[in-house]
């Protein structure tokens, strides 16, 4: 059961850190395509005149553009990482909640077998002893036809 929760929380670390590196991937791209845009624009503008201000305006707005759709994709990949790590913690949940039952369920029948057999035992004690005799000649019989049959094969 600690097996199953480590791995479950081992996946959602794992998908945690993958959603932040793609997070900040999208963040320095974004930022470096507007660093690009303003300095191309800047040089553009500083040879060229009031023409190419305006273009370098343009360019600013461009990247300034990039970077808020990329800030936007920033938080959509965020908002992902955050439901997928609940939707697995859920599911980690069901499982331990599922496999503490069965083990439960599991006690309580061989508590009960057992419980049955403490009184069967008790209640008929010769028959009980006839009955653990004669089983135990059977499998004394059985085991010493065995082990003759495998010396024999030799």
């Amino acid at each position: 059961m600690d097996t199953t929760r480590e791995n479950v929380k081992d996946k959602v670390d794992d998908l945690a850190n993958k959603a932040k590196r793609a997070t900040d991937t999208t963040a320095d791209a974004a930022k470096y395509v507007t660093d690009r845009g303003a300095n191309a624009a800047q040089r553009a503008g500083e040879e060229t005149g009031g023409v190419m201000h305006a273009v370098a305006d343009k360019a600013r707005d461009v990247a300034s553009s990039v970077a808020d759709m990329a800030g936007q994709a920033k938080d959509k990949v965020q908002h992902f990482a955050s439901d997928t790590a609940d939707t697995v913690g859920h599911a980690k949940d069901k499982v331990v909640d599922w496999a503490s039952d069965a083990a439960h369920y599991t006690g309580d029948r061989i508590s009960s077998a057992t419980d049955e057999a403490t009184t069967l035992i008790r209640r008929y004690p010769i028959a009980s002893l006839c009955v653990g005799l004669g089983i135990g000649f059977m499998l004394a019989r059985l085991t010493t036809a065995m082990c003759s049959n495998s010396r024999s094969s030799y």
